[in-house]
């Protein structure tokens, strides 16, 4: 059964969800999208965990996709938090006895774990996609205090990065870190391409209390990273996972390239691998 509707936020914000939700699941995934993206990105996920008898809820976060909310913008990260426990806890009076399992791509992949270490025993285990840890090249000094200040004075100022990146890439050594778009990305309508220096800083410093705070999170995790990503620095998801003291972790590395792999060739082989992974688990 394909669902969608709305819940209300910690603050009363509405936000948009879609499900694809068996008869009788075994399991249950909530599943985050990554920066700019919406839920229905992920309707072929849903449709192949219903084939597995596992449901799937998928929240557009508030600021993206159908949800509400100034676009690209979080006051605190922690709002994302707040969010996805009331998502949760309103599923899980129905469906209690399922095991919940959170999958998280890039900046899902973020508020995964850091909604792991701060609300720990919600979940059974973890799916991380590029956690965006570390962004791939570091934000120099100058312009991290530029966005600090306009957090500060003007949080909901509103900023298009990939303007930045048609400027950033006419210096011909960082022209192919900045790959170009996707078509159906430009031509998506639910897809947001601005944000807010508050969102930007706030993603900075969680990335940093994730990597600090290492020792709370002990959940099974599954985590699946690209060694060429051109947006999240690989390095960073290594450090997390070798500092995480549980032993069940398992990571799987792609050499492509790419950031959005459940968009890509491989896209079977991950999905593949996230299933494998969860059927002795459930």
């Amino acid at each position: 059964m394909y669902i969608t509707g709305y819940f209300s936020g910690f603050d009363g914000v509405r936000l948009f969800y879609r499900g694809w939700i068996p008869q009788e699941p075994r399991g249950f995934l909530i599943l985050i999208h990554g920066a700019g993206e919406h839920s229905g990105r992920y309707s072929h996920i849903g449709e192949i965990c219903m084939e597995h008898q596992l449901g799937l809820l998928a929240p557009d976060l508030r600021g993206f996709g159908k949800s509400g909310g100034p676009r690209g913008h979080v006051n605190h990260f922690t709002d994302y938090l707040a969010d996805l426990g009331k998502l949760i806890e309103a599923f899980q009076i129905q469906y209690h006895s399922a095991p919940l399992f959170i999958f998280g791509h890039s900046l899902g992949g973020l508020i995964a774990i850091r909604y792991g270490q701060i609300y720990p025993q919600k979940a059974k285990g973890f799916i991380l996609s590029s956690p965006a840890l570390e962004i791939r090249f570091p934000l120099p000094p100058l312009l991290k205090k530029t966005l600090e200040f306009c957090s500060w004075i003007s949080p909901n100022l509103s900023i298009q990065p990939f303007k930045w990146m048609e400027i950033l890439k006419k210096i011909r050594r960082l022209n192919h870190y900045f790959p170009e778009p996707d078509v159906e990305i430009i031509e998506d309508p639910l897809f947001t391409f601005e944000y807010t220096p508050r969102w930007l800083t706030e993603l900075l410093h969680n990335g940093i209390y994730a990597l600090l705070d290492t020792s709370k999170f002990r959940f099974p995790i599954l985590c699946l990273y690209d060694q060429q990503d051109p947006i999240v620095h690989p390095d960073s998801i290594l450090r997390f996972l070798d500092s995480i003291s549980i032993q069940d972790k398992k990571y799987v590395m792609f050499e492509e390239g790419l950031h959005r792999h459940w968009h890509a060739n491989h896209c079977e082989h991950a999905i593949e691998n996230v299933m494998t992974w969860l059927t002795p688990r459930l």
